[in-house]
């Protein structure tokens, strides 16, 4: 090959590796716009006819102010501080046998959400690792009842819809 061709060649390559590194960095830009427009909080929408209308005092604060949920880890403990029975479901939503408990507590757990509250606890919300590391977990879906004394008793893997109703049966009649 001659030389004049080598360099041409050696131009191409250098151009075509350029628009390789050019359209690399368009797309880890455009990757970084889209996460900083998802962090930040979205403004008020001006569209929105609610905006700027003036409310009594008890309506204002409600539209204005949500109920925060608290943390897991902050409802346990004010269940416990209480002396009420609890129900800590520890899992995560992509797992299968966390989606089929998840299933199995959304059927079960209505007949008892007067009586013995749940604490739904996601394995993989930042917010949970404190608990998790009180709790000790190490496999999902974890559960765990919790009596008015204090007393925990836990449960490792899939529970069967009955056996769910009876724990919860359990805990309901104290």
């Amino acid at each position: 090959m001659s030389r004049r061709k080598h360099r041409k060649r050696s131009r191409e390559d250098l151009k075509k590796r350029g628009v390789q590194i050019a359209i690399g960095v368009g797309v880890l830009a455009l990757i970084a716009i889209v996460l900083i427009l998802k962090a930040r909080k979205p403004d008020a929408n001006p569209a929105d006819p609610t905006v700027g209308v003036i409310l009594p005092t008890a309506e204002a604060a409600v539209l204005t102010q949500p109920t925060p949920t608290p943390l897991p880890e902050a409802q346990l403990e004010q269940l416990l501080a209480a002396g009420e029975p609890a129900f800590v479901f520890f899992h995560s939503n992509n797992c299968v046998q966390c989606i089929r408990m998840i299933k199995i507590v959304e059927q079960v757990y209505p007949d008892f959400s007067e009586s013995v509250p749940l604490v739904d606890v996601n394995v993989y919300d930042a917010n949970n690792e404190n608990l998790l590391y009180r709790a000790g977990i190490r496999a999902i879906p974890t559960l765990i009842f919790i009596d008015r004394a204090g007393q925990a008793q836990g449960y490792v893997g899939v529970m069967e819809p009955e056996a769910l109703r009876e724990q919860l049966q359990a805990l309901d009649g104290e």
